[in-house]
């Protein structure tokens, strides 16, 4: 089995937009933060790589001063909005398995988190691990998957039941209030993974829903949907590799072969059948890189420069008006606004 991809599916950047949109934030600069735009993510039936998706969550962050956009995006996020997974959980006959739906196909949505769920005499327990993939933009995601949660349960149950308990790895924030608003139960911080805690007699309670052909057509999707991400692509491993490069270190075919296992010849054989290159891949993660760093960060156009391997400054310069038609002092955005 392969190690995660590092795709996310779209409709979660769709939906960010929204929110965007409803805070009143120029939402076509959030997107461009990370190297996107309406018009092509709206018409996007490919998955979007974990680190653009990154950008997007840093720039929305920073654009709406509001560190607890990941609840609102799970919050707002409808059971449609998770595809095959939603429709297989709430069809579910109970809630104990429809619980046990998300842990096994969970990771159908983005697979660097490990659903798993474990049941006892007194209580069953969801829990939702790994995420430091993510960086900085991980409580936005840990909140984003808490909300989701919860707004299935709602769907599913026609409302919260009393006696939940939801775990999360986050430090207890100033904002605490927020989550008593999107999370109406018992919120534990500073826990090791996000974890929820459902009694005994709430796994037995029956979903509105309930539709045995549906859920079984659903789970056969989502069957499907795992055999896919399990089997990725030369091309998804490579960008995934070039994106997770440490900082500084300018990605070279001989080391990404080597991390993949395989020759360099067989890498370019492998990502031509898969209709690209190492040097398409590369540059879509250099121009992806260039315009977080020109936007999200103050280091002068040099050192930006610098950091992607380019020793003549002026190179970079064209490069960038190559990509994308304006010059990276055009391209800067100005100093964010401090956020409480």
């Amino acid at each position: 089995m392969q190690g995660p991809t590092g795709l996310v599916h779209p409709i979660y950047a769709r939906l960010l937009r929204m929110l965007l949109q409803q805070a009143e934030v120029d939402s076509d600069r959030v997107l461009a933060a990370a190297a996107l735009d309406w018009q092509s993510l709206l018409k996007a039936d490919q998955q979007l790589h974990r680190s653009t998706v990154v950008a997007l969550i840093l720039a929305a962050l920073r654009a709406t001063g509001k560190p607890w956009l990941g609840l609102e995006l799970g919050h707002q996020a409808p059971v449609s909005a998770h595809g095959p997974l939603g429709y297989a959980a709430v069809t579910a006959p109970t809630l104990q398995h429809g619980l046990r739906v998300l842990a096994r196909y969970g990771a159908v949505r983005e697979d660097s988190l490990v659903w798993s769920f474990n049941q006892s005499v007194d209580r069953g327990i969801l829990q939702v691990a790994g995420g430091a993939d993510w960086g900085e933009a991980r409580g936005f995601v840990m909140d984003a998957v808490a909300a989701s949660l919860v707004r299935v349960l709602q769907a599913a149950l026609g409302e919260i039941p009393g006696g939940l308990q939801i775990d999360l790895p986050l430090a207890l924030p100033a904002w605490e209030s927020r989550y008593r608003h999107w999370l109406p139960m018992d919120v534990r911080f500073g826990q090791e993974a996000l974890a929820l805690h459902v009694p005994a007699k709430v796994l037995a309670l029956p979903l509105l829903g309930a539709d045995a052909r549906a859920h079984a057509a659903a789970c056969q999707e989502c069957e499907a949907a795992l055999a896919q991400s399990q089997a990725i692509s030369m091309a998804q491993r490579v960008a995934d590799l070039i994106g997770r490069s440490p900082e500084g270190v300018f990605p070279q075919l001989q080391g990404i072969a080597a991390q993949c296992g395989l020759s360099e010849r067989t890498v370019i054989r492998r990502l031509a059948a898969d209709g690209t290159s190492f040097q398409q891949l590369l540059d879509a993660h250099m121009q992806q890189r260039a315009l977080w760093l020109l936007q999200n960060t103050q280091l002068s156009i040099e050192a930006i420069a610098t950091r992607l391997g380019y020793a003549d400054t002026s190179n970079f310069s064209r490069t960038v008006k190559r990509w994308f038609g304006a010059t990276p002092s055009a391209l800067r955005c100005p100093e964010p606004a401090r956020t409480g």
